[in-house]
């Protein structure tokens, strides 16, 4: 007599879920929880003009059939052949940037592959084996990329609040003259963000009382120029509230390290400087006599002068829907 097979509703269930969320992600969602770099840079990832959620739409739907139809050895096959191609995304993304969307894929591909694999081992009778070379490889790089996730959402610190007209952004360390000269002549811009780091644990202190100095209504300058007679041993160093600042720092540290140096100032520009931009161009658009002048504002300047005096010193920005090339 023929056996008849039972529905898998374990695999069935989760290769369910898994082609809905590929339509969803392939139609465009309106729910945006994948804030990674990656989540640009792969939505429209696509093989031959054929886009990679649809493809996932398509293993999904027939990894569900198999479960559906009970057929556990050739489900067991296809969700690891699927899996063994998923981890080479893997690699990619951890070689280049992490997508949020592209996880849940990936974990959905690993868990229907242990419903196949159980379903296969349950029929035979046999105990399941603890380890799988497969699975093993995949969690290895799956962890990689939830790490490179966390430190993509931690991010850069600036020690007063960045707002979105931020177009350059200013790394410098209190104990560096360069640095010092850099924030004064940079003070009162409102398209420059600082990022403090620390040299040692005097930059520390600095930093900390320096906030504080911002925070009573002083510019950078200022609050720079005041901190540096400060003791490095000042009371309270570590306490959690500074330790929580040293990782802070540590963090901008380690965004200036990555970028292949190690000095200070350190300064990003998103966007054309405004020195590298034409000037002929720039005459075109505003007339001479319309032009605002630049003002710097050194320490000890009277700062009651309009923040709308100073010119942004980036003057082109391409690449999002709020400045798009002309």
């Amino acid at each position: 007599m023929r056996r008849s097979r039972e529905i898998l509703f374990g695999a069935l269930s989760v290769s369910t879920l898994a082609t809905i969320f590929c339509v969803w992600t392939a139609l465009g969602n309106d729910v945006n929880f994948c804030v990674t770099t990656g989540c640009s840079l792969y939505q429209d990832f696509s093989i031959g003009g054929f886009s990679l959620w649809w493809l996932g739409v398509a293993v999904f739907a027939l990894l569900a059939a198999l479960a559906l139809l009970g057929a556990a050895g050739i489900g067991r096959a296809l969700s690891g052949l699927a899996l063994l191609t998923d981890m080479g995304l893997l690699l990619l993304m951890a070689f280049t940037a992490p997508c949020t969307s592209c996880l849940v894929v990936a974990f959905f591909f690993a868990v229907v592959y242990l419903c196949f694999r159980h379903a296969v081992h349950a029929r035979a009778g046999q105990h399941m084996p603890r380890r799988s070379l497969i699975l093993l490889c995949w969690l290895l790089l799956f962890a990689v990329n939830l790490g490179a996730v966390a430190r993509s959402q931690l991010g850069v610190w600036p020690i007063m609040d960045a707002g979105e007209d931020v177009r350059t952004r200013l790394f410098f360390s209190p104990s560096c003259p360069s640095c010092r000269t850099a924030v004064e002549k940079l003070s009162g811009r409102v398209d420059v963000g600082f990022y403090p780091l620390a040299e040692d644990d005097s930059d520390i202190a600095r930093v900390a009382r320096m906030r504080d100095l911002l925070e009573q209504g002083q510019n950078p300058a200022q609050a720079l120029q005041g901190v540096q007679e400060l003791p490095a041993d000042g009371p309270g160093l570590f306490s959690p509230a500074m330790l929580w600042l040293r990782f802070r720092l540590l963090c901008n540290k380690a965004h200036v390290f990555a970028s292949d140096t190690q000095a200070v100032p350190f300064v990003e520009f998103h966007g054309l400087p405004a020195f590298l931009a034409d000037k002929t161009r720039t005459e075109n658009v505003t007339p001479p006599e319309k032009q605002r002048p630049t003002l710097e504002y050194p320490v000890g300047l009277d700062h009651s002068l309009p923040l709308e005096t100073l010119e942004p010193l980036v003057s082109g920005r391409c690449g999002d829907a709020s400045a798009p090339c002309p």
